[in-house]
């Protein structure tokens, strides 16, 4: 008995030291916003009022083999108030700064749209399902999860401030569909990306270009996903400015698509306070899968800007404000027009 729980000891204490030896580095991060939306539309004289609770918690998994090759993971428990477990793809970083995304890599496009300042806080009025203009830089782009990602190191190529992605994701196998009212599913996707980042003087100046073009199994459809954004954002000391469009043919749902999406906006960072004011006007014309000939246009122009307000480290105030001209099928639509505002903090960690 005495042998049989020694041996039951060390391969127990074995087992034990496998683990710690095998086991990745892990980290997490998120934040908490929660606070007070306010809302009027144009169709109405009162205010809707709500609090807005939303979370996030992500986990992240990494380890570096021998060579040097860096191979990353992680889950997300809750991504802005939904509960879920949403598994991440695999990211191997190589030793020259290059890297793989594998599974669930996204668009090589989306990543190199730029970041437009913009108003922050939840503001915004709900939208009809039936407008369907342009809301990002990145509208149409898509990939399936069965794919990759590859993104160069920093000076690529070598010029000094490139860097570029390309990737592309293979489901050709999804059953092929037909009919007005079927849903479309994608199915292969490739996208490219470049951005370009430079010193004119005491300016830093980012430019970045993409472009998305994935297919999807709707035999009746007369169109694909296709679409490009270019962008660029000039930051000076504390003020950053920037400007994004986007354009060209998406497919969703029911629906096929074609339109474009503009964004402009500016920040000021004063100490502990940030101004942020920003613009965007998306349209679309859309028409029920296979038609053609459809002229009404679906548009969403909006004006936003906010200030917040670091009260403490990880912890940041807010308060903005939004309005918005809604049109669909070309006509006004005051119920989805108006405005709203958004008092709130987010603390992080």
């Amino acid at each position: 008995m005495k042998k049989e729980l020694l041996l039951a000891t060390a391969l127990a204490s074995t087992m034990g030291i496998a683990g710690i030896a095998e086991a990745g580095s892990a980290s997490f991060s998120g934040h908490n916003r929660t606070g007070v939306t306010g809302s009027n539309t144009d169709a109405s004289s009162t205010d809707t009022v709500g609090a807005s609770q939303l979370n996030n918690f992500n986990v992240s998994i990494s380890e570096t083999t021998d060579a040097g090759m860096k191979i990353a993971t992680g889950f997300t428990l809750t991504d802005e108030g939904g509960a879920e477990s949403n598994a991440s793809g695999l990211t191997l970083t190589f030793t020259d700064g290059s890297s793989l995304q594998l599974i669930e890599a996204g668009s090589a496009s989306a990543a190199h749209a730029v970041s437009v300042p913009g108003a922050s806080g939840e503001l915004g009025i709900s939208n009809t399902s039936s407008n369907n203009a342009a809301g990002a830089l990145t509208v149409g782009h898509g990939a399936d999860n069965v794919g990759f990602d590859y993104a160069t190191a920093a000076d690529a190529f070598g010029v000094e401030g490139f860097s570029a992605n390309v990737s592309a994701s293979f489901n050709s196998d999804v059953s092929a569909t037909s009919g007005a009212n079927a849903t479309v599913t994608l199915e292969n996707s490739y996208a490219v990306g470049v951005t370009y980042k430079t010193t004119a003087g005491d300016s830093t100046v980012t430019v970045g270009a993409g472009y998305n073009a994935s297919d999807n199994n709707s035999q009746t459809a007369t169109k694909d996903n296709a679409i490009y954004h270019v962008g660029a954002t000039v930051a000076t000391g504390d003020l950053t400015v920037g400007a994004g469009y986007a354009d060209g043919d998406w497919v969703s749902e029911n629906n096929q698509t074609s339109g474009s999406f503009l964004s402009a906006g500016a920040k000021y960072v004063s100490g502990d306070i940030t101004f942020n004011i920003g613009l965007s006007s998306g349209d679309g014309t859309d028409e029920s899968l296979g038609t053609s000939g459809s002229t009404a246009e679906d548009s969403v122009d909006a004006v936003a800007a906010s200030v917040d307000y670091v009260i403490a480290s990880g912890v940041t105030g807010t308060v903005g404000y939004r309005t918005e001209d809604v049109k669909d099928e070309g006509s006004s639509d005051n119920s989805h027009s108006g405005s709203s505002w958004y008092v709130g903090a987010t603390i992080s960690f």
